[in-house]
């Protein structure tokens, strides 16, 4: 009896049937959660190969096609199409046009790097336009289109010509080699006033009166041949120098078939054969009319 009691005490003093715990700082993984962590990195490993690869091929692809644009032959300018000039007037726009596709550190003579711009400004500070057109060909064309002002007279001062629109501007210098007398008359400028930009010192209007003074006298109509017209500082006048003979007063501020008429009438009836012996004859002032 007593030693049951004994083995009672023993029982309770112990804690006997109670589950004990314990406690360990040691840590434990789940195997199969490392598994996946595992193949998690393998596949973040090789997407980013991947893009390594792409970006390589890629640069690798714009460094070829940066070349083939840029430095190869194969947007070289080979060919310039110019229409709308002359002959003269063509070669010396290609020759601008050729300078400027080889005066270039980067892209040398690159249909893709010209510079149309460039050569816009230059050919209209040559030249006095209507129009231009610029364009690009595949693949180793350049097309300029262009038309001129249309040329009226030639202007003649300090020993250089140009030839006139019907505004007086410039729109370039000829040879005088190469004007044709019988198409365009020729006007040289007496005065002080010489050209500034691309103007000339004669109105519209004295232009007008000169084309029709050519037009009613170029063709040998009334016996004569013209040389030349002269502008000179007697205000409302046009001077005519005729070949080997007399300079004919105009005024400006009448007609030219008025003009004309007398004229026409001196030579034949009062002149005659003496004609080409004076100096000038004025018809500036109506029907009195002054002969030297």
């Amino acid at each position: 009896m007593l030693s049951a009691r004994n083995k009672f005490n023993k029982i309770r003093q112990f804690g006997a049937g109670k589950r004990k715990f314990i406690y360990s700082k040691k840590t434990y993984s789940n195997p199969f959660f490392h598994r996946q962590g595992t193949a998690k990195v393998g596949s973040n490993g090789f997407s980013s190969t991947k893009i390594k690869l792409a970006i390589f091929s890629f640069a690798v692809a714009l460094l070829i096609l940066v070349w083939l644009c840029f430095f190869s032959t194969l947007f070289k300018i080979n060919n310039f199409e110019i229409s709308g000039a002359g002959e003269s007037m063509a070669k010396d726009v290609e020759l601008i046009a050729r300078g400027l596709a080889e005066n270039r550190l980067i892209g040398k003579n690159n249909l893709l790097l010209y510079n149309k711009g460039e050569l816009s400004r230059a050919l209209n500070d040559k030249y006095y336009l209507q129009s231009l057109k610029i364009k690009k060909r595949l693949f180793h064309t350049l097309v300029i289109t262009l038309a001129e002002k249309q040329r009226t007279a030639v202007w003649n001062e300090n020993d250089k010509y140009f030839y006139l629109d019907n505004d007086g501007n410039i729109i370039n210098q000829v040879d005088p080699l190469n004007i044709n007398r019988l198409s365009y008359p020729m006007i040289e400028n007496l005065t002080d006033v010489e050209i500034k930009g691309r103007q000339a010192n004669v109105a519209r209007p004295t232009v007008d009166f000169i084309l029709s003074l050519f037009n009613e006298f170029k063709d040998k109509k009334h016996g004569f041949e013209i040389e030349k017209f002269i502008i000179d500082k007697e205000i409302n006048t046009v001077k005519m120098a005729i070949l080997s003979g007399p300079k004919i007063y105009f005024n400006t501020e009448e007609t030219v078939a008025s003009q004309s008429a007398r004229l026409d009438l001196i030579i034949k009836e009062g002149l005659k054969g003496d004609f080409k012996n004076k100096e000038y004859i004025n018809l500036r002032f109506g029907n009195n009319i002054y002969i030297k």
